[in-house]
């Protein structure tokens, strides 16, 4: 079974002004509308967070330490046009101190493969089933060097039995060329990731 694309998106560390980034200033800056254009806001209601404003299938989340750009469906054409609002934020908001940047792309496996229960599988489960206790969530992790920055590998083996397998490609940095660069590599991205996920669904 191969894993389904799942809440891929695009955070942005720094030191946002959400002052700034109010609907409107989102509207202005990162989406380029005109005034008065409806949009989609969400605000808590029970505890304290971010807004999210949505506008035509991209969630955007700004809060003071990160910019989250979520599109609403897994797939590259809306990654591409998070990826252009994530580049219009790094360029339009110079002022913003940056210090890193990530491109999430994951993964849904409804049942676990085999590769990934073996990966996972550890004498210290033995240990702990011996002594009557009942293991719920597995998680294994694996940072590789990709580029000028590393992709962390993430796998999580649930109690259902099904798995989440997230590869973020991360890059450190405080310039906003640099860090917009690292996301114009996002069709690359896509690529490893399917290429990774392919062998692991088939047990390589």
């Amino acid at each position: 079974m191969s894993g389904n694309p799942s809440d891929w998106n695009i955070v942005i560390l720094g030191a946002w002004n959400t002052a700034i980034l109010t609907p409107a200033g989102i509207a202005r800056r990162l989406l380029q509308l005109p005034p008065e254009t409806p949009l989609e806001v969400q605000v808590p209601i029970n505890e304290l967070g971010p807004i999210k404003v949505r506008y035509e299938g991209i969630i955007i989340e700004p809060s003071s330490s990160r910019l989250v750009i979520q599109p609403a469906q897994s797939t590259e054409e809306s990654l591409g046009k998070a990826v252009e609002i994530a580049q219009r934020a790094l360029n339009g908001l110079p002022e913003t101190p940056f210090s890193a940047g990530g491109l999430n792309i994951r993964f849904l496996f409804e049942s676990a493969p085999d590769s990934l229960i073996d990966a996972g599988t550890s004498s210290i489960d033995d240990i702990l089933s011996d002594n009557g206790l009942t293991t719920v969530e597995k998680k294994f992790n694996r940072m590789i060097r990709w580029e000028q920055g590393v992709l962390n590998l993430d796998v999580q083996e649930r109690e259902d039995s099904s798995a989440l397998v997230v590869f973020n490609f991360h890059y450190q940095s405080t310039s906003s060329d640099e860090l917009s660069d690292w996301f114009s590599k996002f069709k690359e991205m896509i690529r490893q990731s399917n290429d990774l996920i392919s062998l692991i669904a088939k047990g390589d």
